[in-house]
């Protein structure tokens, strides 16, 4: 009887010890503490919208690069949003239709970094690879214009 709840009780911790050393990385630290707060700060300085970012560190698990790349994607999230924000339709359209920014890897298989807007939250989806990292702000930019139904400025000669 002591042998089986020992075992219960060891197969019980092995379920929940990834749960609980998953919620507190030094990656998803630095995040909470100096990445998202400082993308934000800087969203807000070009957009005059408060935007909060979160990270699904689910779905990161323990994925090295994209990890190692999360700094990245909050800066190509900033740089989209300033590039949208640049003019006062743009802040309007932020200000009136994002407030939070969730960034998820998708799962297993090749995948397209892509965007969703829905209820005031901007779904980044985002293998985190290096070469993701070089396309995200176009993708972030276009997909956002497209959703907030802003046509990109076209310059004309006269």
């Amino acid at each position: 009887m002591t042998i089986s709840r020992c075992l219960t009780a060891a197969l019980i911790g092995l379920l929940f010890v990834p749960v609980i050393a998953g919620a507190q990385t030094p990656e998803i630290e630095k995040a909470r503490k100096e990445t998202f707060p400082r993308a934000s700060r800087a969203i807000e300085e070009a957009t005059d919208a408060r935007i909060t970012l979160e990270v699904d560190a689910a779905s990161f698990g323990t994925d090295e690069k994209a990890w190692s790349n999360l700094y990245i994607v909050a800066n190509r999230v900033v740089g989209a949003l300033s590039e949208i924000g640049k003019d006062q339709v743009g802040k309007d359209a932020i200000a009136g239709n994002l407030k939070k920014v969730v960034i998820v890897k998708p799962g297993a298989g090749p995948a397209e970094d892509s965007i969703e807007l829905k209820n005031g939250t901007l779904t980044v989806k985002t293998s985190g690879t290096d070469l993701a990292m070089s396309l995200l702000q176009g993708i972030i930019t276009r997909g956002l214009e497209k959703a907030l139904n802003l046509a990109p400025t076209v310059e004309t000669k006269p």
